[in-house]
């Protein structure tokens, strides 16, 4: 679920037109729910294409990426283009993560302290790909009252002394279905500071998924900035290379 990218880590459905509340119908497992939305763009093994599209007041920048995981652990990401960033790569393995950069030919272990740094240029963090492992461990989740007619929420909230950013988390997915619609992130002072949107449902790897992710900052100083992930193509449950998931298959897929 808000894991994010994966890429990434890694990502639905059009989001319908919803704007009266309703109970939430009995018997619907909060964490069963959020486990379908972790694995939805990964399954036990995952190869992607896709692009990424950072926009600011200043400028707009478009990089194509390829993207590989194995369960909720393991994400390789490369990009491919523009020529002038081609190769830079990011590989998270459970909780640890690096970048390779090929201008300089090195591989950088991203320390805890730089988990909310931005991703790939993004406005998508470092905090964004590591989550994808840890949401049930750090949060507790509860199905949300006042979801949407036609939707079910999940809330997360933190639990005591989890080291995460975000004061409250809160998805809404469509009932039954439970593809997601948005992602809420809020701050220390319950203030909702980005939102994910998620549309273009097309059949990928023998499986509907959201095509393009829509993430938003809301902070004041990020007004109009945004970063679009779109899925070009997408294949589930497929052999991977027994070491693809380790730094001298990142240096090596980066170069």
């Amino acid at each position: 679920m808000p894991k994010a990218i994966h890429l990434i880590l890694a990502l639905f459905i059009s989001i319908p037109t919803i704007s009266i509340s309703a109970p939430t119908p009995p018997g619907i497992d909060p964490y069963e729910v959020s486990r379908k939305l972790d694995e939805l763009y990964r399954s036990s093994s995952s190869r992607g294409e896709m692009t990424m599209t950072v926009t600011t007041k200043h400028y707009s920048r478009t990089v194509a990426m390829k993207m590989w995981s194995r369960g909720l652990d393991d994400t390789l990401a490369v990009i491919t283009s523009p020529a002038k960033e081609r190769g830079t790569a990011t590989l998270k393995r459970d909780r640890e993560m690096w970048n390779y950069l090929p201008k300089i030919d090195k591989t950088i272990r991203i320390p805890p302290s730089m988990m909310m740094a931005s991703w790939m240029g993004s406005d998508f963090t470092n905090d964004d790909l590591m989550r994808e492992t840890s949401w049930e461990k750090d949060y507790t989740i509860s199905l949300k009252d006042d979801a949407p007619e036609g939707a079910v929420g999940l809330v997360y909230i933190p639990k005591p002394d989890a080291p995460v950013t975000w004061s409250k988390v809160v998805g809404y997915m469509q009932l039954g279905t439970y593809l997601p619609i948005s992602i809420e992130y809020y701050d220390e002072k319950d203030r909702k500071v980005r939102e994910m949107t998620f549309d273009e449902p097309t059949k990928m790897g023998g499986r509907t998924i959201p095509s393009r992710v829509i993430l938003t900052p809301l902070s004041e100083d990020k007004l109009g900035n945004s970063t679009v992930l779109v899925y070009e193509k997408m294949e589930f449950d497929i052999p991977l290379e027994e070491n693809l998931f380790s730094l001298s298959a990142l240096r090596r897929r980066g170069r």
